[in-house]
């Protein structure tokens, strides 16, 4: 997944060893502006003056760097890092910066390095810590357990805080951007993983493993007990795979264990080929990302323990691999779901909404949740809307919606509201049953949601986040390589412990 990074809070001084010492800055009018940097020796200060003469004149994040003596020398390279021009500065730039400085790192074989923070706080403000730290452990994310031969690189294993005085609340600070970056990390590990290694069973068993680790609490239900209780759409799904669906449960009890719980459902779909209503070839080696919403509450969850936030939070996975056999559901059958509605399959290529159907029932009648949030990679429809730069969000409860919605704006996981209109509702409705699965190209994520929306009932506050455009990506970025992005994880943290206060 990535070396274990540490983020150390050291006194800057003349002494002070790295490999490079990185110097955040604002660069109005594309000139840097030197911070006041007290403990940094007159060769390393003559050295930034003359980096700020130098200085390539970016506006976005970037780094210049010189070398300030031989090998011997305390500090062997010094960088300006760029976080932007006069004006707000947000997390988001400080986070891509970060990433770009680690990569600028990785690139100079720097495996020990330092953050001057009297200038990132200089520049960015004293919130900037965390961002930084996020930004750093994001861009140390690489997928390549199943690489034979590892690749040969030079990682960044330490990335020093240097401060000229103490700062008690720094260390915690970073310590929390760690964790929370070390949660998305999981969540991109597990997207990652191959469905000849991820499937509905193996699934339950690795998160049987975090649970163990995290303290958090773990069931599954297993495909008799789905059957049991009647879960005729996720079953329906899953069964035409030779490992059978599961439905997963993480419960985390905060500090008060009996209070309604804030509940994550996520779609883990761990192959989908489309079933009968099969998909193009060239498309489904992407489809083990089908799994995001599920491996999204995972990574939620082990933050909750990490962070030890006060809410009570439990999360529901269910889990199937959509798959051609003999056993497998096909267009035109018509299934019934825990709740007792019936469902016209119009096409078995949209499973997500129908093991949602079940796992979304299934949590209203067990948790009796404050709020329900789902997550899912469901709709090519919303990638049309928003493209990859926001997450669709529906919503039945306007204050869910706000709360949300600020809490993408602060942790740069963007939502964009979409309508739940009853017009949309007609769409999916059928001759045959009480409704159908699809209902037709227009509008395809709205008709969607409204599907989803029959198995929450009206008492309980919901919201579906159609992360299908964001979940994961082709081209990457310095914070993002491509494939899972690890998307709404630190969202979810956010909207949980604004809930808790």
């Amino acid at each position: 997944m990535a070396g274990s990074l540490r983020l150390p809070v050291v006194k800057l001084e003349a002494s002070l060893r790295a490999d490079a010492l990185l110097v955040p800055v604002r660069t109005p009018q594309g000139r840097p502006k030197l911070p006041t940097l007290r403990g940094l020796s007159t060769g390393a200060h003559a050295r930034l003056k003359e980096l700020q003469a130098q200085y390539f004149g970016g506006k976005e994040a970037g780094a210049i760097d010189a070398t300030v003596g031989g090998s011997g020398a305390p500090i062997k390279r010094l960088a300006l890092l760029s976080l932007g021009e006069d004006g707000t500065i947000s997390a988001g730039d400080v986070r891509m910066a970060a990433a770009k400085a680690f990569k600028w790192c990785e690139a100079h074989r720097c495996t020990r390095v330092a953050v001057a923070w009297d200038a990132l706080r200089e520049a960015a403000g004293d919130e900037a810590a965390q961002a930084f730290a996020e930004g750093l452990a994001l861009a140390s994310f690489r997928y390549d357990e199943r690489k034979a031969k590892k690749p040969n690189a030079r990682h960044v294993e330490q990335a020093a805080f240097a401060v000229s005085r103490a700062d008690g609340r720094l260390k915690t600070v970073l310590e929390r951007g760690l964790r929370i970056a070390e949660s998305v990390n999981l969540t991109r590990f597990l997207g990652h993983e191959p469905p000849n290694v991820i499937n509905p069973v193996t699934l339950a068993d690795c998160v049987r493993q975090i649970a163990r680790k995290a303290k958090l609490k773990f069931g599954v239900l297993d495909d008799r007990r789905i059957r049991e209780l009647k879960m005729g759409a996720l079953w329906a799904v899953g069964k035409g795979s030779a490992s059978k669906p599961r439905l997963i449960t993480l419960e985390y009890p905060g500090r008060q264990p009996n209070a309604k719980p804030i509940v994550l459902v996520g779609k883990a779909i761990t192959l989908d080929s489309g079933g009968y209503s099969l998909k193009p070839a060239a498309s489904i080696p992407e489809m083990k990302y089908d799994k995001m919403g599920g491996m999204t509450v995972i990574g939620v969850l082990q933050a909750c323990a990490a962070l030890k936030v006060k809410a009570r939070v439990v999360g529901v996975i269910p889990s199937a691999e959509n798959l051609i056999s003999g056993e497998a559901y096909r267009p035109g059958d018509i299934l019934t779901a825990m709740n007792g509605k019936t469902i016209e399959v119009d096409n078995t290529d949209a499973e997500g909404r129908l093991i949602l159907a079940d796992a979304l029932h299934y949590a209203v009648e067990t948790y009796r949740p404050a709020a329900m949030i789902d997550l899912a990679t469901l709709t090519g429809a919303v990638v049309v809307a928003l493209g990859t730069h926001a997450t669709g969000l529906f919503a039945s409860d306007d204050a869910l919606a706000a709360a949300l919605t600020a809490s993408g704006e602060r942790t740069g996981d963007r939502l964009w509201r979409m309508p739940l209109w009853k017009e949309y509702r007609k769409q999916i409705d059928s001759s045959e049953a009480d409704l159908k699965n699809t209902g037709g190209r227009e509008g395809g994520s709205c008709t969607a949601a409204v599907f989803l929306q029959e198995f929450v009932g009206t008492s309980t506050p919901w919201a579906h986040l159609d992360i299908a455009g964001t979940a994961m990506i082709g081209k990457g970025t310095p914070l993002h390589p491509p494939g899972a992005t690890g998307a709404c994880v630190r969202l979810l943290i956010d909207y949980i412990e604004a809930q808790a206060r």
